[in-house]
């Protein structure tokens, strides 16, 4: 999944830096900035319980999905709708994704607003998917709500196979990197039909937990063994940058539609605005969140480029404890758009305090 400070090239600099607290694989893991579930997902295969958080839709979903499930649920509600369906809950899922990959296309809010099809009276059409795919994309995800509000599909059904819809997008997206604009032409790989696959679930007897909740308030109603922070790090605010995931996530049923605006058909994000990104409520909130931290072990990734620099974590970072630092160098994400004289190198910084 193409998202940026996406950490699964660093899972074993990680793993490192976890095994350094010589805690076992009975402890809970806290990734509270999750993401895309990358490190959190990591954790729960070795066996830690693991508490997944973001404040944003579509990361909740990923954690609702593949952390806080731990067996693959029946869909047992789905066994009048789809033939089979009444057996394995394995084949049961991949038996639900392949009726969702078969449904007949609609006309609906992505369609609408998001294909040169749908948005053919504008200046400029909108080019984030072809129109098959848009129309897909609006067919799948009005079904999966239909059967969630009919109460045919659980909480926990819902939430894998909307993981599995979100996933699939950016692979047909029209974009450099992110979604804060499409490209004028068509990118090779935004032309080829969308296809859903069932999500992999790690399978766990551990009481794991998703949360979407503000992280430095959740950090004063939780306690854990080791902390993993990765928060954003510079000032391109995700809520914008994701803003078409979030809008799948969220959904576009009921009266009161998603509120658009601009060339790009930018969601309003005003509620979502994170302090770790602006450079004047960076430090204030990351201070806070440390001081109210209820763990034995800090782990801290940044990166080089960030808004706070190493002297400035460092001084927050020594009131709960000593620290150690660890640092590797590894290839930044990289967008269609950047210039070729851009750096192509950064150092991911790991933090290590014993508390």
């Amino acid at each position: 999944m193409r998202y940026y400070g996406c950490k699964a090239k660093l899972l074993d600099f990680l793993s490192e830096g976890v095994v350094k607290t010589g805690i076992n694989h009975s402890s809970v893991f806290c990734d509270l900035f999750s993401g895309t579930t990358v490190v959190a997902r990591h954790f729960k295969k070795k066996g830690y319980t693991v508490y997944a958080n973001d404040f944003l839709e579509f990361s909740y979903s990923l954690a609702r999905a593949y952390i806080k499930n731990n067996i693959y649920p029946h869909f047992s509600g789905l066994k009048n709708v789809i033939f089979g369906v009444n057996g394995h809950p394995v084949e049961n899922l991949n038996l639900v994704i392949d009726y969702l990959n078969k449904l007949y296309p609609i006309k609906d809010f992505i369609f609408n607003n998001y294909c040169p099809g749908g948005t053919k009276e504008l200046d400029y059409p909108r080019k984030y998917f072809t129109d098959e795919n848009g129309m897909k994309i609006d067919s799948i995800r009005t079904r999966i709500q239909r059967w969630k509000d009919e109460n045919i599909i659980s909480e926990d059904e819902f939430y894998i196979l909307l993981t599995s819809l979100i996933e699939a997008i950016p692979y047909v997206a029209n974009i450099s990197g992110n979604y804060a604009a499409y490209l004028k032409e068509w990118d090779p790989r935004a032309l080829k039909p969308i296809t859903l696959k069932a999500p992999i679930i790690f399978e766990s007897k551990r009481k794991n937990n998703a949360f979407k909740e503000d992280a430095n308030i959740l950090i004063k109603k939780i306690g854990c063994d080791i902390l993993y922070l990765d928060p954003p790090y510079n000032t391109r605010q995700y809520a914008p940058n994701y803003f078409l995931l979030e809008l799948v996530a969220e959904g576009w049923f009921g009266d009161i539609k998603p509120k658009i605006y601009g060339k790009t058909g930018m969601r309003a994000y005003q509620n979502q605005k994170s302090v770790y990104s602006q450079k004047n409520t960076v430090m204030n909130a990351f201070e806070n969140l440390i001081k109210n931290a209820n763990t034995r072990f800090i782990l801290l990734s940044y990166n080089d480029e960030g808004l706070m620099s190493e002297n400035e974590i460092l001084s927050v970072l020594l009131s709960r404890g000593k620290v150690q630092i660890f640092k590797r160098p590894y290839r930044r994400y990289r967008s269609i758009n950047q210039n070729e004289s851009d750096r192509r190198t950064v150092f991911e910084t790991l933090y290590f305090v014993k508390v």
